[in-house]
């Protein structure tokens, strides 16, 4: 079985929202598509309903991609299971739904890798449910390895290593942040196990820090040749793409 803490070979490809260069992101029909990409490990983000379901979205509100409206923290879980998550991208995808996080491990648990980015902003409610909600289906679908929990909020990292320490964790970097030693540090602190940063904000000697302590590198989002050789180049571990199948190319020519 997949696992995070001990990749078969690096980098590992991972699908950013699953295939969202040909599929609705963060939907089954995405999740589907890069499995048959050959993605290693698929990509999602969750957030709370109104009725405290963790449901697959990455934005706060509803409208960029689906046919709702609002705060996703403003609706039921039966609420937005009424949406479509895929007309927005193509009628053909009209009918796909939001999933919840228990329909994305029941599909995709044991097939491939997943990486759970938990999504906050100034509305989030408390982070302690969020991140029990996250763990729990993780162990009742025996997924500990194979899972990874990541977020741009340092807290919840530390929040989860010190009350699931069995669950790798990943602490994000915005894109447009200056990462440095510091940052490595913390990520360390924190007990993550993985340090993920943007392309725009990737340097050499923040990898060779990073393996230094011990720590995995991912980078976001690669979706170029040239920033696929780079990330090899710099020995980056998990490469986070759009286009898996494309990313997989790239990855056998070089063998």
């Amino acid at each position: 079985m997949f696992s995070w803490l001990e990749p078969q070979h690096r980098p590992l490809i991972v699908a950013h929202r699953g295939s969202s260069a040909n599929a609705p992101e963060n939907t089954l029909a995405a999740f589907r598509r890069a499995i048959h990409d050959g993605a290693d490990a698929i990509e999602l983000d969750v957030r709370l309903s109104k009725d405290n379901e963790l449901i697959v979205f990455h934005d706060s509100r509803l409208d960029r991609t689906s046919d709702g409206s609002g705060y996703v923290q403003d609706a039921t879980l039966g609420e937005l299971k009424e949406l479509s998550a895929g007309s927005w991208y193509n009628k053909r995808f009209a009918q796909e739904r939001i999933p919840t996080l228990a329909e994305v491990f029941e599909m995709c648990g044991g097939k491939v890798g997943l990486n759970v980015e938990i999504k906050a902003d100034r509305r989030s409610r408390c982070m302690a449910e969020i991140v029990e909600r996250c763990c729990k289906p993780i162990k009742q679908y025996h997924l500990k390895r194979s899972v990874l929990v990541t977020s741009f909020h340092h807290h919840f990292i530390e929040y989860l290593k010190e009350r699931h320490p069995g669950i790798p964790g990943g602490l994000l970097v915005h894109p447009l942040k200056h990462v440095a030693g510091s940052t490595v540090n913390l990520a360390a602190k924190l007990g993550a196990e993985y340090v993920i940063v943007g392309s725009t904000s990737l340097r050499q000697y923040v990898v060779r820090r990073a393996h230094d302590r011990t720590l995995f590198v991912g980078e976001f989002t690669v979706n170029t040749r040239r920033r696929f050789e780079r990330a090899v180049r710099y020995e980056v571990d998990t490469i986070i793409t759009n286009d898996p199948a494309r990313m997989q190319g790239f990855l056998s020519s070089l063998k």
